[in-house]
């Protein structure tokens, strides 16, 4: 009799749940996720579908917290009034988009600033959004419950590996399995102040990786498999790699990439100077820059973890954000039939 009682009152929570959202001229089916990275600050508006996430629009604004944070230690005043009317903007686009759930995440460069509760704080009172930090592990769980929707990963040892402007974090998967997951400091962003700081070039990226990458041949021999089918690469500079490959290798295929093709766009990469990087590849500005950090962070993760090729599904963490608000909202969708 408790159990059913039970069922039957969240039954009617979720029918005046449901009534409230229609009342707020929200659409209880229209979700938002933000992510406050360490290299830019996104922002993307979907639907709740049958078929599942319907994208209804892309946010992105080029807010460099890293740059900050690992460098001087915590947030700059003019990236915290950038930010400030940033999620200003995001609070009027998520009224204008009718959103019934927004959730906002943030990774390595806020969690680290000495300042972040006076930036927490500020955005709330400005925009009436609250901030979660989320650690590497989290971050690395939700990156792969987006993952698991679109790769299929249950006849396969994989590795997921995540690229992001603060950390890189990897993550086994045992046939769809979630085995292990560590974080590591070695984003590009932070890499691109360690270079300025020890006065070095893209040249020295190679020895700078390598030497970076030590403490991950651990993770790799005590939680790999003996052998690994793939790996899964994710973050906006894989995308960018992805989107790329066609133009320096050839071909129409723009998800998957081997270490051979990986090293062939990087020695071209590298022979561009930035601008024509921006003005020949089409890039921004504050792509540009970390594409070859990013590229020889991934190069070298595939070489000590011995795979031959991997996988960019362009998906990520708002993704699984997002997927995460869908499963938190279904039962209001099913209460509007």
């Amino acid at each position: 009799m408790a159990k059913k009682k039970k069922k039957t009152s969240k039954k009617k929570s979720s029918q005046k749940n449901a009534k409230t959202l229609k009342k707020a001229n929200v659409n209880p089916r229209r979700l938002a996720a933000i992510d406050i990275g360490s290299n830019a600050i996104r922002m993307v508006i979907a639907e709740h579908q049958t078929g599942g996430l319907k994208i209804l629009k892309k946010f992105r604004f080029p807010i460099r917290l890293g740059a900050d944070v690992f460098s001087q230690g915590q947030i700059s005043g003019k990236n915290l009034k950038l930010s400030a009317r940033t999620f200003r903007q995001f609070k009027q686009l998520s009224e204008k988009f009718k959103v019934a759930k927004l959730k906002a995440v943030a990774t390595s460069a806020l969690r680290e600033a000495r300042n972040k509760k006076a930036y927490i704080e500020l955005i709330e009172r400005k925009s009436n959004i609250r901030i979660e930090l989320i650690d590497g592990v989290e971050e690395a769980r939700v990156i792969y419950q987006a993952v698991k929707r679109e790769v299929a990963l249950e006849n396969s040892h994989a590795l997921l590996i995540d690229v992001g402007g603060g950390s890189v974090e990897l993550t086994f998967s045992d046939r769809a399995f979630m085995s292990s997951t560590q974080s590591f400091p070695f984003g590009t962003v932070r890499t691109l102040e360690y270079l300025k700081t020890k006065k070095l070039t893209e040249k020295d990226l190679p020895r700078v990786a390598t030497e970076f990458l030590k403490p991950l041949t651990h993770f790799l021999q005590a939680h790999g498999p003996d052998r690994l089918d793939f790996a899964v690469g994710t973050g906006g500079n894989l995308e960018t790699l992805g989107k790329l490959k066609p133009l320096f290798i050839g071909g129409n295929v723009k998800t998957w990439l081997s270490q051979a093709e990986l090293q062939v766009m990087i020695e071209r990469l590298s022979q561009m100077s930035l601008e024509d990087r921006i003005k020949k590849l089409d890039l921004r500005s504050d792509r540009a820059d970390v594409i070859i950090p990013a590229s020889w962070v991934v190069l070298t993760v595939m070489r000590q973890a011995q795979v031959e090729k991997i996988l960019i599904p362009h998906v990520g963490l708002k993704d699984g954000v997002l997927w995460s608000l869908a499963q938190e909202t279904s039962y209001l969708t099913k209460a509007l039939g």
